[in-house]
């Protein structure tokens, strides 16, 4: 039984694996705590597990809007805040645990937690090659400028977990020494049966990106007078921003799970977890990555190169967003690849790996 603290925050599709780790090693007989941002309670309570929010750490909401060069410099603060690390001592302090599993990009923590005596897990949400590069570009560059260096942060953990599968990454170019755990599950992941007018899920980022309400209504009218059903998650986009076509419904936000299970598309901004979730249920996505900053352009290129999808700018007109998806949707190989990715996916739950991982690593002496 492992007792286990998660350190995250609210970057949106990085919480969805932390939260499935967390339930495997609860249903195996473990604890969790979770420590977070402030906006997560809800959910990780709904989730079943005690939440603590920062108190020296800085607060952040992903959904705030804000501008390129503002949200890169408030994503570099609160990478590089080391105040989150004095949030999770406190909170092991009060209670000790036998390990402590820190988001990726909280490289302060990283740095800080790293010094300490507990088993620390680096959890990596997304392809690693990304968060390698990123460690290397712009966005590391100004954190060192603030003290922290993320890849040396990133070397102090005990063992790294990457929650995707090992192809998604580019050839040769994953973090060494890293374990890929493959597709956490969010839930009972189930085969899709598409319906026999093909249903196409919209959901781009409950993150607000620049122009994303002018992509999603590029995509409504690339598929407005289609016959297609189209469901419209519009997340950090209000719902009544946009016009909706007679055949497309628009809601804020609904649990992916009951429209995957009869979807024939996914068209999304190319988010790991939305992506994962998608395929996981066997179904071919269309990814339009809303910041070349992001981790979606790597997705948006794993898919196209694994044959389980296709990938757009996210200024596409309606005409090639339109063309495209008829195209993914006529494509006997795209959707066989998507099949057979899926029932792979389902063969074991990536939470599951992560967990054997995790218990190993506390079960082994501590130097």
């Amino acid at each position: 039984m492992t007792d286990a603290v998660i350190v995250t925050w609210d970057g949106g599709g990085n919480l969805p694996p932390a939260l499935g780790i967390a339930r495997e090693l609860v249903r195996r007989g473990g604890r969790v705590r979770v420590l977070g941002h402030r906006v997560q309670r809800s959910a990780v309570e709904a989730a079943g597990f005690d939440f603590t929010a920062f108190e020296r750490g800085r607060d952040y909401v992903s959904a705030e809007p804000r501008g390129t060069v503002d949200g890169v410099l408030g994503l570099v603060a609160l990478f590089a805040d080391r105040g989150i690390a004095a949030d999770a001592r406190a909170l092991l302090s009060a209670e000790p645990a036998d390990v402590v599993i820190v988001d990726c990009l909280l490289w302060g923590a990283l740095d800080e937690l790293g010094a300490d005596p507990v088993p620390m897990v680096n959890l990596v949400h997304s392809v690693s090659a990304y968060f390698e590069r990123n460690a290397a570009g712009p966005v590391g560059m100004l954190a060192r400028l603030r003290g922290v260096s993320a890849r040396k942060a990133a070397a102090r953990a005990s063992r790294t977990l990457v929650t995707t599968r090992a192809d998604f990454e580019p050839p040769g170019k994953a973090r060494p020494g890293a374990q890929h755990t493959g597709f956490v599950w969010q839930g009972d992941p189930v085969e899709a049966v598409p319906t026999p007018r093909p249903r196409v899920l919209v959901s781009f980022s409950t993150t607000t990106f620049p122009g994303q309400a002018r992509t999603l209504q590029r995509v409504l009218d690339a598929l407005a007078d289609s016959d297609l059903d189209v469901v419209v998650t519009s997340g950090a986009v209000p719902p009544d921003e946009l016009r909706a076509p007679g055949n497309a419904r628009v809601v804020q936000y609904a649990d992916h799970a009951e429209i995957l299970a009869t979807a024939s598309l996914v068209v999304c901004h190319g988010g790991h977890s939305t992506t994962a979730r998608a395929l996981t249920a066997g179904v071919p996505v269309l990814v339009m990555p809303m910041h070349p900053l992001m981790d979606q352009p790597d997705i948006g290129r794993a898919v196209q190169r694994l044959g389980v999808g296709a990938a757009l700018s996210k200024s596409a007109s309606p005409a090639r967003i339109r063309d495209a998806v008829l195209g993914l949707l006529g494509d006997d190989a795209v959707r066989a690849a998507a099949a057979r990715m899926g029932a792979q996916a389902r063969e074991r739950d990536g939470a599951s790996v992560a967990a054997d991982a995790i218990e190993e690593l506390v079960r082994a002496p501590q130097s």
